[in-house]
């Protein structure tokens, strides 16, 4: 049923750049030649993609922030996003691979001019960053996910918005050394009262949270 449900949604749902229907069909080939789907990189998927452009563009955000690259497939799509609104990303990855493959797909897509990619540790370049960012994409690793969310929540502006991927991993059965990273997480986004907060079970849950006040 679920199969079914995301196949009908992303017959309407398409990529805002080509370079991004490249790195789905590279991630189809790969998946027909690995073992497990553990030894694909990961991605958040068309209809994330999907949202978090839609949430750009309605906020006209101008300052985007995204901690963990992997690939670059999120990148793409909040790099397209930010060049329509006239703004700007800044993308941190730490593993050099990652970023080299990053910066690839977005000179292949165009895009290289909307986004300053920083390769280092989330954790500590956080540290090194302005507040009043518009929107934030959390996808580094997940232990660090509560770890940096005090600092994080403190760089959005007032109604800025924090997206995190892969929530709903506690119920979906995945490790304990990384469901129990993103449980924490949820706890505390509704926990706090500076966050209006939801999840959707889009991909592997997208926690998406408003910060109301300060």
């Amino acid at each position: 049923m679920r199969d079914r449900v995301k196949t009908y949604i992303e017959c309407f749902v398409y990529g805002d750049n080509k370079q991004l229907d490249h790195l789905e069909k590279e991630r189809e080939i790969t998946r027909e030649h690995r073992e497990t789907e553990l030894m694909i990189p990961p991605d958040i998927g068309r209809q994330a993609g999907k949202l978090i452009g839609l949430l750009i563009r309605a906020t006209q955000a101008k300052r985007v922030l995204e901690f963990g690259t992997c690939l670059g497939y999120s990148t793409l799509w909040l790099a397209e996003a930010v060049r329509i609104t006239g703004g700007r990303l800044t993308a941190i990855e730490k593993e050099n691979c990652m970023c080299e493959r990053t910066m690839h797909n977005l000179k292949a897509a165009g895009l290289t001019d909307y986004v300053d990619l920083i390769l280092g540790d989330a954790e500590k370049e956080i540290d090194k960053l302005n507040p009043g960012f518009d929107l934030i994409l959390q996808d580094s690793d997940k232990i660090l996910y509560p770890v940096m969310l005090e600092r994080t929540v403190r760089l959005l502006k007032i109604n800025g918005i924090l997206i995190a991927d892969d929530a709903l991993f506690k119920p979906m059965g995945m490790a304990e050394s990384l469901s129990g990273a993103t449980d924490l997480y949820n706890q505390l986004i509704f926990k706090d009262k500076r966050l209006y907060s939801t999840i959707l079970p889009i991909g592997d849950g997208l926690a998406v949270s408003v910060k109301i006040s300060d």
